[in-house]
């Protein structure tokens, strides 16, 4: 389908556009009036391509919005997917739970299977182990239950969400007067959590890259009551929506990398790959030789 193949595209050239504006953005936090959409600040071609993605993805979102209304209003019958379930909302709402899904849903799992074969060109042990769980499952991962046989794969995805988490900061919105340290904290004041910071201090096992720490003790499974509360996604019972399918999309192409390629290092020495921050963290100089 052409009209498919490009508007894929067009989501795609508009996803990479307000990833990289933003980064750029969120260098000049101090200074919100340079990355307005007015003149003169849109003259920098950084801050011109933010606006531009935003405004595509703005587009795009309402399109899709716009046709499945339109084909549930025909009869055409409900699909049971995500956006169905949010048809109800208003459409300021609806868009902006959709862009979240269109940006969080694919640069995210990206940047978390890339830091986790990272990790595994560091710990070849822990490389080993991964593999052989997933060769032990005979085939590229599919369903529900071949995931339920990946449980030390799924956790080396968990531990790379908290040894270097892709979202760098996590906002909250106080809501009613609190104190936090002694310091009282007024409605409307926005507490920024240092998501990588909290989640590496000593208590919750350091930068230590300890994909087990997951599991229950006996090694049965992933402890799904710790994993719920994974702060990478959020935390509490407003997190991340997306968590459970980026679990499984991640588990999912990390199995298969695993399964398809014997030994994954670096290319050249592995301490040269550094954190690059946009909208997210991604592994800079992460330069891969696999061998089948």
């Amino acid at each position: 389908d052409a009209s498919l193949t490009h508007r894929t595209r067009e989501v795609q050239q508009a996803m990479t556009d307000t990833l990289y504006g933003s980064g750029y953005a969120i260098q000049l936090t101090a200074f919100p009036w340079a990355t307005k959409d007015s003149f003169p600040w849109n003259l920098n071609p950084m801050i011109k391509k933010l606006h531009s993605g935003v405004r595509r993805l703005t587009r795009i979102s309402d399109d899709v919005i716009a046709e499945r209304r339109e084909r549930r209003e025909a009869g055409d019958g409900e699909r049971h997917d995500l956006l169905d379930k949010l048809l109800h909302l208003d459409r300021d709402d609806l868009r902006g739970h959709l862009m979240t899904f269109l940006i969080a849903g694919s640069e995210t799992t990206a940047m978390t299977v890339a830091w986790c074969l990272y990790y595994f060109c560091l710990h070849p042990d822990i490389q080993d182990k991964a593999r052989a769980e997933a060769d032990q499952l005979g085939h590229d991962p599919q369903t529900i239950e071949d995931l339920e046989k990946l449980p030390f794969v799924e956790c080396c995805i968990l531990e790379t969400l908290r040894v270097q988490p892709v979202a760098g900061l996590l906002p909250h919105e106080c809501v009613e007067t609190t104190a936090l340290d002694g310091k009282e904290i007024q409605p409307g004041t926005v507490v920024v959590v240092m998501l990588r910071k909290a989640m590496t201090a000593l208590f919750e096992g350091g930068t230590q890259f300890k994909p087990e720490r997951w599991l229950y003790h006996d090694g049965s499974g992933v402890d799904r009551l710790r994993a719920r509360d994974h702060l990478g996604f959020g935390g509490g019972p407003r997190q991340c929506p997306g968590q459970s399918m980026a679990l499984k999309e991640g588990t999912i192409l990390l199995a298969t990398i695993l399964r398809h390629f014997d030994r994954i290092r670096h290319s050249s020495d592995v301490s040269i790959v550094r954190r690059k921050s946009k909208i997210t963290h991604e592994p800079e100089n992460l330069e891969l030789v696999m061998q089948r």
